[in-house]
């Protein structure tokens, strides 16, 4: 497989992941209560998953000497893919926010 289509598909890959992911929080009730709702996660910030995909891309740079393109590319692509779904269902391109609310 060459490096372009490995890189597409494991975007697309990355992109039904995050999409799965997110309907799974979205539909039960137990999970959404306890991760999808806004909550302070880290010294008030609230760290969106798009931060793993860009931990996934940092790591595929990190692979990339000890275990060449093929590995670096879809670790790229599948961080790409988690970036891209995160950013087009919650319609902004974000990472890490302050969260602004008071708990009750």
């Amino acid at each position: 497989m060459g490096l372009i289509t490995l890189f597409l598909l494991t975007t697309v890959i990355g992109i039904l992941a995050t999409w799965v992911f997110e309907l799974i929080l979205q539909t039960n009730k137990k999970l959404q209560e306890r991760y999808y709702r806004r909550h302070e996660i880290l010294f008030g910030y609230h760290v969106h998953h798009s931060t793993i995909g860009l931990v996934v891309i940092a790591l595929g740079g990190i692979t990339f000497l000890p275990y060449g393109a093929d590995v670096a590319l879809s670790m790229a692509g599948f961080g790409i893919g988690i970036i891209t779904m995160h950013t087009i269902s919650s319609k902004r391109f974000v990472f890490v926010e302050r969260e602004t609310f008071s708990k009750k």
